[in-house]
C-alpha cells in the first residue's frame, strides 16, 4: 500500500477536529488558527476544573441545564492546535471535511479567494457596557465586591427567573400527574358500578362467576394503567435524548434509546457523545457508515475501519450496544468512572492518567444530564 501526501487539520484539547477545513500546508493551517482565535463566532462553553467545549455555530440553549454552573464566551477560548495527518489509498478526505486546501502555488490566486471566504471578523465589536464585559473576559480575576452580581437588580431577576423556571416545571408533572389520575379514576369508576350490579345479584354459581370475571377485569385495569404509565415516562426520556442529539445523526437511533433503562440510555448517550461526537466521527466500510457510534469493537463478519464492528442497521447497533453496557451495569459498573473499561479494558495500564480522567470527566458531563429524568422515575 503507497502513501500518499501529508496533510494538516486542526484539533482543540479535546482532539476534536474541524472537519471545515483540511490543510496541504502547515503555515496555511496556522493561518486558519489565528482566524479563529480572532474571531467573535461561535461560543465556548466552561464547565469548570477546566472543562471547556468549544461549538461552531452556537451554543443552544436547550442544550444547557439551568441547575448546573455553566459560564459562556464568544468566540473559540479553547487550545487549538495543528495535527498533522497521512491518508492511505483507501482513505476519502473529502467524505469528512469539507474543504480540502491546497498548497499556495499561486499567492495571488489564493488571497483573491480567501478574501471571498472570510468568515470571521477580525474587529472587536463596540460593546456600550465596558465593566459588564470586563468582568466576563477577565475570569480569573473576577471581583465579587464590585461585581454586578452583587447587584439587588440583579438579585431580583435571578430570582424571578428560577421561579419561573420551577413554576415550569411543577405545571408540567401537574400535567402529567393529572392525565394518569383521570385515567384511573374513569377505569375505577367503571369497575365499581359493575360490581356494584353483580352485588345485588343472588348468590350462586353465576355470582362466582361473575367475581371470578370481575377480579380478572381488575387484573387488566392494573396491568393497562402501569402500561400507560411507563409510556408517559418512556416519552419524557426522548425528550431529554432528543435535546441533546438534535441535529446529529444519532437522532434516528433516539425512539430506540427511548425504550431502555433509565440509566443504560444515560451511558449509551454520554459514551457516544465521546466517541463519535453523536455518530458525526464514525468507521465506515466501502464508503458507507457503520452505524457504530460508541468505538465498538466486537468481531463479526462486517468489520469497518479501525478494527470497528459494523451494524446492519440503527436498530441492530443500538440492540448490540445496550445488550453489553446492560450485562456491565447489572454487574454495579454504573458510573463514568467505573464505565472507563469502555475504554481501557481490563487495565488502564497502557492508557495515559490524563487521557483516562478525560474519558470519565467527558462522559459523566453528559452522564449527569440524565439525571433529573432519573430522579422522577425512581
Amino acid at each position: 500500500m503507497k502513501l500518499k501526501k501529508e496533510y494538516y487539520c486542526i484539533v482543540d484539547e479535546n482532539n476534536k477536529p474541524d472537519y471545515r477545513k483540511l490543510f496541504e500546508s502547515k503555515e496555511d493551517a496556522y493561518r486558519w488558527v489565528q482566524k479563529i482565535k480572532n474571531s467573535t463566532k461561535g461560543e465556548t462553553a466552561l464547565f469548570g476544573k477546566n472543562k471547556k467545549d468549544y461549538f461552531v455555530d452556537g451554543l443552544r440553549k436547550e442544550f444547557i441545564n439551568p441547575y448546573k454552573k455553566l459560564c459562556i464566551k464568544k468566540g473559540c477560548w479553547s487550545v487549538l492546535r495543528i495535527k498533522k495527518l497521512i491518508l492511505m489509498d483507501n482513505f476519502q478526505p473529502e467524505k469528512f471535511f469539507k474543504e480540502i486546501i491546497p498548497d499556495r502555488q499561486n499567492k495571488l490566486i489564493f488571497d483573491k479567494q480567501e478574501a471571498r471566504e472570510v468568515d470571521f471578523e477580525f474587529k472587536k465589536p463596540k460593546i456600550k457596557s465596558p465593566q459588564f464585559f470586563k468582568d466576563f473576559v477577565d475570569f480569573k480575576n473576577f471581583d465579587w465586591d464590585t461585581s454586578f452580581i452583587r447587584t439587588k437588580s440583579f438579585a431580583v431577576a435571578t430570582s424571578f427567573l428560577f421561579l419561573i423556571v420551577l413554576s415550569f416545571s411543577f405545571f408540567i408533572q401537574k400535567d402529567i400527574t393529572e392525565k394518569i389520575a383521570y385515567q384511573l379514576t374513569q377505569n375505577q369508576s367503571m369497575i365499581s358500578k359493575k360490581i356494584a350490579l353483580n352485588n345485588t345479584k343472588v348468590l350462586g354459581e353465576t355470582d362466582q362467576k361473575n367475581n371470578l370475571e370481575n377480579k380478572e377485569e381488575l387484573d387488566n385495569f392494573v396491568l393497562d394503567t402501569l402500561k400507560k404509565f411507563d409510556q408517559v415516562k418512556k416519552e419524557d426520556l426522548e425528550k431529554e435524548i432528543n435535546k441533546i442529539v438534535d441535529g446529529s445523526p444519532m437522532k434516528k437511533m433516539t425512539p430506540l434509546i427511548a425504550q431502555l433503562d433509565n440509566r443504560v440510555a444515560a451511558f449509551m448517550v454520554a459514551i457516544a457523545k465521546k466517541e463519535s461526537n453523536l455518530g458525526r466521527r464514525v468507521p465506515v466500510l466501502k464508503g458507507e457508515d457503520c452505524f457504530n457510534y460508541w468505538g465498538y469493537r466486537g468481531l463479526r463478519e462486517k468489520m469497518g475501519s479501525g478494527g470497528h464492528t459494523c451494524f446492519d442497521s440503527p436498530k441492530d447497533a443500538v440492540e448490540t450496544v445496550s445488550r453489553r453496557i446492560s450485562d456491565l451495569v447489572q454487574a454495579d459498573i454504573d458510573t463514568p468512572e467505573e464505565m472507563v473499561i469502555w475504554k481501557c479494558g481490563s487495565s488502564c495500564e497502557g492508557h495515559s492518567d490524563y487521557s483516562v480522567e478525560k474519558w470519565i470527566s467527558d462522559v459523566e458531563m453528559y452522564f449527569d444530564k440524565f439525571e433529573g429524568v432519573k430522579e422522577s422515575n425512581a
